[in-house]
C-alpha cells in the first residue's frame, strides 16, 4: 500500500520468510528488514552509551568544577543525541544507511578512510577500556573470595579466559540487533552499581573533601570525558536498521528514551562519586573504595558483567570499519564467512592482548574522547546534516516511483539468501519479506532551520572541545 499525500509508504508481500542468518546479514546493511521495537533499539543505545566512560564521569565533574560539570554534562548530553538524530536524516536524505558509505559521498574517497580509522580509535578504545575495567573488578574480586584458587588473582589469565569464553562468542554476530536482550541485562546491572554506591559512598565523604566549585581545572577535559560518555555515533545506523519501524520519528523516540535512561545512571553515579570522594575522586571510581567492602563488591561485580557484555557494542562497528579499510565490506559486497570471522578473531586477540598489557583508564578517556568522540559525534554528522540539507528534496521525490515500481515489478526474490552482492546497495527503499508491513516514511529528512543552526554550532563546539582536550593530555 502506498500514499502519496503524506509519501508514507507500506510495502506488504507474500515472499517466504527469511531465515535468521539471511535476515541477519540483510539487517547488517539494508533498511527494511528491522525487527526491533523502539524500546529495544533505546536499550541498545543505553548499552552502547553507559559503558566504561560513566566510570570517568566523576572525574570529569571535579575537573569542570561542580556547578558548570552539571550544566555542561546535560549541554553534552542532549548534543550528543542531536547528532544521533542528524547522523540518520542525512542518511535518509541521500539513501545511505553506512556512517562510512555517507562520509565518503560527501567527502570522497579520503574522508571514507579517515571516518573508518576514527570510528576504529574511539570503538576499538571503548573495548579496551571495558576490557581493563573489567580486569580491575573481577580478579579483585575472585581473589578475595576464593584466596585457596591463587590462579584466579592471575589477572592476565582472568581477562583471556573471559575474553574467549564469554566476550567472544557475543561478537560472532554480523547484525548488532542480536545484541539487544543481552543489551536490557546489561542495562539492568546500572542500578546495581548505583545502590552500592548510594549505599556505601558516603561512608567515605568525612574523609574526603569536596569543594562545589563553579569551575575546575580542566573544562574542555571534562568536555571531553563526557563526549566520551554520551557518545555512541558510531553505532546509529547499526541501530536504526535494526528498528522494524525506520521513520525518523520513532528514531528520535528511540534516540529520546536512550538519552533520558543514558543521562541520570550516568549523572547519579557521577554526583555520587563526586560528592563522596571530591579532589581525590579516581578516574576509575571503583579503584577509591577497599577492595573488602562487601557491599561495593557486588557493584564491582555487576560492574565488570555489565562491561563483558557491553564489549560487543564497540566491538561491532570497530570490525565494520576494518572491514571497511581492507575492503572486504563495500556497497556492492558484504564480507564472506571467512573475512567476517577472520577479522573478528584477529581484532579479538588484539583488544584483549592490550587489555592484558594496559592498566590504567586514565588519561584514555581524554583523548579517545578529545579527538575521536567529538569528531563522530558532533563534527561529521552536524556537517552530513549540513551538506545533505541541498540533496535532499531532489533525491527524494526521485525516490518515490522506483519505491512502487520496485514492488510491482516481482523481483527475483530466491537470490536474497544465496547472493549479497546485488543487496549491498545504498537504495533508499526496501525489499520487504514479511507478512506484517515495515512503514519507511518518505518525507524524512526534511529542513528545519533551528537544527540547520543547530548543526553550525556543533561543529564549533567539536572543534573547541578537541583543541582545548589533546592539548590538556600532552601538557
Amino acid at each position: 500500500m502506498t500514499t502519496h499525500g503524506d509519501h508514507q509508504v507500506q510495502l506488504k508481500t507474500s515472499i517466504p520468510s527469511l531465515t535468521n542468518t539471511e535476515r541477519d546479514l540483510l539487517q547488517a546493511h539494508q533498511p527494511g528488514y528491522g525487527t526491533r521495537s523502539a524500546v529495544e533499539v533505546a536499550f541498545n543505545l543505553v548499552n552502547a552509551t553507559v559503558g566504561a566512560g560513566i566510570i570517568g564521569l566523576p572525574f570529569a565533574l571535579y575537573n569542570a568544577g561542580f556547578i558548570s560539570g552539571l550544566a555542561l554534562s546535560l549541554f553534552v548530553s542532549v548534543v550528543s543525541q542531536i547528532g544521533l538524530y542528524m547522523l540518520i536524516v542525512a542518511g535518509q536524505r541521500v539513501g545511505i544507511y553506512k556512517f562510512a558509505a555517507l562520509v565518503e559521498y560527501l567527502l570522497g574517497r579520503p574522508g571514507y578512510h579517515f571516518l573508518n580509522f576514527m570510528i576504529l580509535i574511539q570503538a576499538a578504545g571503548a573495548c579496551l577500556s571495558y576490557i581493563i575495567l573489567i580486569g580491575d573488578t573481577l580478579p579483585v574480586l575472585l581473589a578475595l573470595y576464593f584466596p585457596q584458587y591463587p590462579n584466579l588473582s592471575d589477572r592476565s589469565m582472568i581477562l583471556i579466559f573471559i575474553s574467549v569464553f564469554l566476550i567472544f562468542p557475543l561478537n560472532l554476530s554480523r547484525s548488532i540487533g542480536a545484541l539487544a536482550r543481552w543489551s536490557i541485562v546489561s542495562v539492568l546491572c546500572l542500578p546495581i552499581i548505583l545502590l552500592t554506591l548510594l549505599i556505601r559512598a558516603p561512608l567515605y565523604s568525612p574523609t574526603h573533601t569536596a569543594t562545589l566549585d563553579w569551575v575546575g581545572p580542566d573544562i574542555f577535559g571534562a568536555g571531553a570525558i563526557m563526549a566520551f560518555g554520551f557518545a555512541c555515533s558510531q553505532v546509529a545506523f547499526n541501530n536504526f536498521l535494526a528498528l522494524k519501524e525506520q521513520t525518523s520519528r520513532m528514531w528520535a523516540y528511540a534516540v529520546t528514551i536512550a538519552a533520558i535512561i543514558s543521562y541520570i545512571m550516568s549523572m547519579a553515579f557521577a554526583v555520587i562519586g563526586f560528592l563522596s570522594f571530591g579532589k581525590d575522586v579516581q578516574p576509575n571510581l571503583f579503584l577509591n573504595f577497599p577492595a573488602d567492602d562487601a557491599v561495593i563488591n557486588i557493584g564491582r561485580f555487576a560492574l565488570g558483567f555489565s562491561m563483558i557484555l557491553t564489549v560487543p557494542m564497540a566491538f561491532y562497528p570497530a570490525r565494520e570499519a576494518i572491514q571497511k579499510s581492507l575492503g572486504f565490506e563495500t556497497p556492492e559486497k558484504q564480507p564472506n564467512a571467512y573475512q567476517h570471522y577472520g577479522v573478528t578473531v584477529l581484532l579479538s586477540i588484539i583488544i584483549t592482548i592490550l587489555g592484558v598489557c594496559v592498566h590504567s583508564v586514565g588519561k584514555v578517556y581524554t583523548l579517545i574522547g578529545g579527538v575521536a568522540a567529538t569528531t563522530l559525534a558532533y563534527i561529521l554528522p552536524a556537517a552530513s546534516y549540513i551538506v545533505t540539507r541541498s540533496i535532499r528534496g531532489q533525491q527524494q521525490e526521485e525516490a518515490k516511483q522506483p519505491l512502487i515500481n520496485h514492488v510491482n515489478n516481482n523481483l527475483d526474490y530466491n537470490s536474497i539468501g544465496s547472493s549479497t552482492s546485488s543487496e549491498s546497495n545504498h537504495s533508499a527503499y526496501p525489499v520487504m519479506v514479511e507478512e506484517e508491513p515495515v512503514v519507511m516514511d518518505m518525507d524524512d529528512g526534511a529542513t528545519c532551520w533551528y537544527l540547520d543552526i543547530a548543526a553550525g554550532l556543533l561543529i564549533i563546539w567539536g572543534f573547541i572541545v578537541m583543541f582545548f582536550a589533546t592539548k590538556s593530555v600532552f601538557a
